[in-house]
């Protein structure tokens, strides 16, 4: 074991001393392609799909409508379904390259751009239905690990929204499974490795190339795991040494040189960006000839997939003038912007909306008491839930059954409305009745809080729901300046076609594409919310709340984000976050605030 430490470390220090020699070249094949990926491929395929729904009148597409598309609009889905493999078509392309590129500069062959770009066209050839499949498989077994290892942001869309993650975490046995699967996939990743160099670089089909790497790598898991953990350490440490030298830097600005600590903070996180990017492209430089190498250690990638030896080597310092030259466009290039977000003029005061009506457990969600009590911390907005019952009244319950804060099994539309008030539901150590939509909506009204009045439908629901909830209701919500927010985009449909003055949002708990609706705003779920996004719903003059943030972090991320409006459980929580960001808080500070608000690729300013 001893003598396999000492392999590995002795192959770790001969790749960072290739990394010391050419990290211009590798800064600029990474940083070129991740551009050419963000700034031309990304809005390209969006362009195109949002074209496509545009043509087929498809006003927004996430997972709940995805079956719908397919059988109310074929042509539309197939179209999408195309998009969709020209984005894998793209992926493989993107992995191809930087694997031969990274090939190319390692062995230097020193091949240009242009026969870079041939050479990965021709793997085309290579690829098959199956080739796809098995890439799709090998990205989904190892997803907790591959991607941290083989990232893309064309694939970044494809993550798990919180709000999944939550109901999983909610229930021990799930938490379990969960915790042994991403063990499982963390090992599947380790132990093939070599499997993606393989598959995009081997002239066998991908069933062998599966099996030949399952095989060779049998008994070789501690020494990959170990180069791997020679790769992660010293990026972690350099990370940290990073962010406290300058925090520390930045710190002694603002108590001792304060006239400076401005532009030093400006400067400051530009090189933070160009470091952080930096780091970046040497973990994943390492990381591909970690798992190129094994390929060829284990005779997975045939002589012939070598790239042929040029004549004439070209001068490093080529390079690395060009990568440092980047650096600084870099640098320069996001001063403006962080400038702009040292100053504040990034953030704006998103509004407070307390989720289902409770702070931090001080009652029933979704019932009187629980309102008068956090009314009282003077929220901008209440967020509640209803139902229509058997006898079409409006009763305040999240839940389709009322099971679990009642203990009745039952739905809403099994039972009346006077049925349903007799309840009393239990959560968080209390009790109350439940209570109808009219007693709700007047206890609201006399401590004066506004309400965000989530709209819940089933397939039970009445034909005339809706006709009855604008009839009763619609007046008293304009007057109190109350809004509505609904999954169900029927619902916002008609409420904006019929009280156009209501504001109604259309919630969103997974967005792949920018929706096109009527809609006053949108409800995101966090996962799925950026920069990009929110920009695009300003520029329809639509607003965005985000959903359900109890963490101080995102709850900052969000506000950086320029949400709308945070909806939370831990309304206090939000509301002393947010003063202590409008605290002018230190430059210092200012920098943390700002990796926690723009850790995301999505939302890096370059």
């Amino acid at each position: 074991m001893m003598n396999e430490k000492i392999r590995v470390w002795a192959y770790f220090k001969h790749n960072s001393q290739d990394f010391a020699r050419h990290w211009g070249a590798y800064f600029l094949l990474i940083s070129v392609t991740n551009l050419v990926v963000g700034l031309a491929i990304i809005p390209l395929l969006t362009f195109g799909a949002q074209q496509v729904l545009r043509l087929g009148k498809v006003p927004y597409i996430t997972l709940t409508n995805l079956g719908q598309i397919a059988a109310a609009k074929p042509v539309t889905a197939l179209l999408l379904v195309l998009i969709g493999l020209i984005l894998l078509l793209f992926v493989y392309w993107q992995f191809a390259f930087l694997l031969l590129g990274i090939q190319n500069i390692h062995r230097q062959t020193h091949l240009s751009f242009r026969q870079l770009a041939g050479a990965t066209i021709r793997k085309t050839r290579r690829l098959t239905p199956t080739t796809i499949l098995s890439l799709i498989a090998y990205f989904v077994l190892i997803f907790p690990f591959s991607s941290i290892v083989f990232k893309t942001s064309l694939l970044a869309k494809l993550t798990i929204p919180d709000f999944i993650i939550d109901y999983i975490f909610d229930r021990w046995y799930l938490a379990v499974l969960i915790v042994v699967l991403y063990l499982l996939g963390t090992w599947l990743a380790i132990r093939l490795l070599p499997l993606l160099p393989a598959l995009i670089l081997n002239d066998q089909s991908p069933r062998a190339t599966v099996v030949r790497s399952w095989r060779a790598t049998r008994g070789q898991t501690w020494r990959t795991l170990w180069a791997v953990i020679l790769i992660v350490i010293p990026v972690l440490v350099l990370s940290i040494l990073l962010v406290a030298g300058l925090y520390a830097f930045q710190t002694y600005l603002d108590q001792q040189w304060q006239q400076w600590s401005l532009l030093g903070a400006t400067i400051n996180l530009g090189l933070l960006q160009a470091a952080m990017l930096l780091i970046t492209v040497f973990f994943t430089v390492m990381l591909y000839q970690l798992a190129t190498s094994q390929a060829e250690t284990f005779h997975l990638i045939d002589s012939q997939d070598r790239i042929a030896q040029a004549p004439k080597p070209r001068r490093n310092w080529v390079f690395r003038v060009s990568a440092f030259a980047l650096i600084m466009m870099i640098i320069g290039g996001t001063s403006l912007f962080y400038h702009a977000y040292l100053i504040g003029a990034l953030t704006t005061q998103p509004l407070t909306i307390s989720h289902r009506g409770v702070d931090n457990g001080n009652g029933v969600q979704n019932t009187i008491p629980a309102l008068l009590a956090t009314a009282k911390e003077k929220p901008d907005y209440v967020e509640m839930d209803l139902h229509e019952t058997k006898d079409h009244q409006f009763v305040v319950m999240h839940d389709e059954n009322l099971k679990a804060l009642t203990g009745k099994d039952a739905t809403p539309h099994q039972l009346t409305l006077a049925e349903i008030t007799q309840l009393t539901a239990r959560e968080n150590g209390h009790a109350a009745k439940v209570a109808s939509f009219d007693q709700y909506l007047a206890a609201a009204e006399q401590v004066h809080q506004k309400l965000l009045v989530e709209i819940k439908t089933t397939p039970q629901d009445s034909p005339q729901m809706m006709d009855r909830f604008i009839n009763r209701y619609a007046k008293r919500l304009l007057a109190n300046h109350d809004q509505v927010h609904s999954l169900d985009y029927g619902v916002v449909k008609t409420l904006r076609k019929r009280v156009p003055k209501l504001k109604t949002f259309f919630i969103l708990p997974y967005t792949l594409v920018f929706p096109e609706t009527p809609a006053s705003g949108y409800t995101l779920e966090s996962t799925t919310l950026s920069i990009t996004v929110a920009d695009q719903a300003h520029d329809h003059h639509q607003a965005v709340y985000a959903w359900t943030i109890n963490d101080p972090d995102d709850m900052q991320k969000m506000t950086f984000m320029d949400a709308d409006g945070i909806i939370t459980d831990q309304l206090r929580l939000l509301k002393t976050t947010l003063r202590e960001m409008n605290d002018h808080p230190s430059y210092a500070d200012q920098l943390l605030n700002y990796l926690n608000g723009f850790s995301t690729e999505d939302n890096a300013p370059f």
